[in-house]
């Protein structure tokens, strides 16, 4: 945790006149705005409900007064006539209330006639608010857990050990027997499949699609898991803390390098990725790194389209739509490879409208989804918009490839008492995948 200079006004201070000589965009997002209200327009928390706390514009208004007074000509002379500004702990919890009720989705940056990115300066003001201690409470349990253990639900390597057996053995079960791996460990293997814990602790048929793609490939054997590095989630990307989000980037990073991957293969996992590829290997953090960063959903749509997987689609006949996830539509243009997966191993695929990088956020991005003390807020307001847009597709079932965005979504059919099951995008893979040219033994619904 960062000194706090003598009180709160000062540390602001210190923070807001430092931008000037920081990232010009950060410059650009303060002086341009034009309180156009198009950002309002758009927002799933405005639109969630018409309050003025939730427009976009004045949350950014509460940073861009500041800058205009402190690091601005005419500001200064301004404020030579108005009372000496102070504040104080108040501000400092109301300023947490408010920027952590923005999912930071970044539709407002997709559709502003000025380009500003208002979930930057959400970020920024979370960075400042994480140096003096004023993360949820909740948000930095995570991160401490996920710094303790490896994975933020605080699996040991032996439950974890347990779990992919008992996944093996339900593989076998829905395939005749057929013994299909998900390989533990193993140094030289070629792809490092580090997904969501969720993905293997709480929505497990999601590796389970992985691990049968691999198979059918002919791949079984050049892949691998970490025993004690198997979640790429990194909360860090939501505070704010980037000591926090670059250890918890490291020890993976170190990991794939200890196994000697080519490849380092993302999960279902939108931030996960963004922090990986977008971030970390942009701005070098560790430097050159001697293997490549790339999605699994990137590797199965391509596998698809050469033709090497087939499917039996009888095996997914309800209609099923899929939900964007913000990370990966709007931060790493991973949109249409989803769809073709999804389309190729269903019956009835429906679309959202709007969709792809114009989708709306589920409500529980930007950490809010792991964030229980507001879950009337992400019920009520930020997830209203994505509940709108499901029932407007008439479709039964849900996928999507994030673990937040299941948790939001899995909460947001029982708060509001809809039977809408929520997947994986290769949780639709696993069930009708030809393995021996026979999909799964599951029902055709769920």
């Amino acid at each position: 945790m960062t000194h706090v200079p003598h009180n709160f006004n000062d540390f602001i201070k210190e923070k807001i006149t430092a931008i000037p000589k920081g990232p010009r965009p950060m410059q650009l997002y303060l002086k341009n705005c034009i309180k156009c209200g198009t950002c309002a327009e758009v927002c799933p928390v405005y639109a969630g409900q018409d309050n003025r706390d939730f427009n976009p514009a004045r949350r950014a208004d509460i940073v861009r007064k500041l800058y205009h007074r402190y690091c601005t000509v005419p500001g200064k002379i301004i404020s030579l006539f108005r009372p000496k500004l102070e504040l104080d702990e108040k501000d400092a919890e109301k300023w947490k209330k408010l920027f952590y009720e923005c999912t930071a989705c970044r539709r407002c940056a997709i559709y502003c006639p000025m380009g500003i990115d208002s979930s930057s300066i959400t970020y920024a003001v979370r960075t400042m608010l994480d140096e003096i201690g004023h993360t949820p409470e909740r948000l930095q349990k995570v991160i401490e857990v996920s710094k303790k253990f490896g994975n933020t639900d605080g699996a040991t390597s032996e439950a974890f050990h347990d779990v992919i057996a008992f996944l093996e053995e339900e593989m076998a079960e829905e395939h005749d027997g057929e013994k299909i791996k998900i390989p533990l460990d193993v140094v030289g293997a070629k792809y490092f499949y580090l997904p969501p814990s969720g993905d293997v602790l709480v929505n497990p048929e999601s590796t389970m699609g992985i691990a049968k793609v691999f198979h059918v490939l002919g791949l079984g054997d050049q892949w691998t898991m970490s025993s004690k590095y198997f979640d790429g989630a990194n909360y860090g990307l939501f505070t704010g803390g980037l000591s926090d989000m670059q250890e918890i980037n490291k020890s993976c990073v170190e990991e794939a390098k200890r196994l000697g991957c080519e490849i380092l293969f993302m999960g279902e996992c939108g931030h996960a990725y963004r922090v990986m590829k977008m971030i970390m290997e942009k701005n070098k953090w560790w430097g050159d790194l001697p293997f490549k960063i790339i999605n699994c959903m990137q590797f199965t749509s391509d596998a698809i389209r050469k033709g090497l997987l087939q499917f039996d689609k009888r095996n997914n006949t309800q209609p099923i739509t899929f939900h964007d996830p913000c990370n990966f539509a709007r931060s790493c243009g991973i949109f249409e490879e989803p769809r073709e997966i999804i389309k190729a191993a269903c019956m009835d695929f429906r679309e959202m409208t709007p969709n792809r990088y114009q989708n709306f956020c589920c409500g529980g991005g930007g950490g809010l989804s792991a964030m229980d003390a507001i879950q009337d807020f992400r019920m009520t307001i930020s997830g209203k918009k994505k509940l709108d847009q499901i029932h407007e597709t008439g479709a039964e079932l849900i996928a999507t490839a994030c673990s937040n965005c299941k948790r939001q979504l899995s909460q947001l059919m029982e708060y509001h008492k809809l039977h809408y099951p929520i997947l994986g995008v290769h949780d639709v893979v696993s069930r009708a995948l030809l393995i021996n040219g026979k999909p799964a033994n599951v029902d055709d619904t769920l």
